[in-house]
């Protein structure tokens, strides 16, 4: 698997089609999980670097927040504590995805390696507001 730089499409298309086979798969979903939070700890270390602009840093804190919570919503889904349609599991996990794989769109040791990933982060979050907010007010 190797994009050209920057052909966000491609990239993309990729991981939905390989998040299609870990819809349901609670082990594939565990193994990411597991995967997502060693990341997860990666980008805090870069957010507490000195070597971040500021607009670098506010960028990856969006990233941080967003994909805290979206592996938390996977982590109840994964629990069975949490529902959703398979459409939106399957974007869910496509975020995921992308987020923890080395080679992407703009490859993460590239300067603005985490750009693509904060892009499809985000765009994915924003596309999942439904169901990210009915997780926030699960009682």
């Amino acid at each position: 698997m190797e994009f050209t730089p920057g052909d966000f499409k491609s990239a993309y298309t990729y991981f939905h089609r390989q998040a299609l086979d870990l819809v349901g798969d609670e082990k594939a979903q565990q193994e990411l999980l597991v995967r997502a939070e060693i990341g997860l700890a990666h980008l805090t270390q870069d957010i507490a670097s000195t070597e971040s602009s500021d607009i670098e840093r506010e960028a990856e804190l969006v990233l941080y927040f967003q994909l805290k919570q979206l592996l938390e919503m996977l982590r109840a889904l994964y629990q069975k504590k949490f529902e959703m349609h398979a459409e939106q599991e399957q974007l869910l996990l496509t975020a995921v995805l992308y987020f923890t794989s080395p080679v992407d769109a703009l490859p993460d040791d590239n300067v603005l390696g985490l750009f693509d990933d904060a892009q499809i982060v985000e765009t994915i979050y924003e596309e999942l507001a439904a169901d990210v907010d009915r997780f926030q007010h699960m009682e």
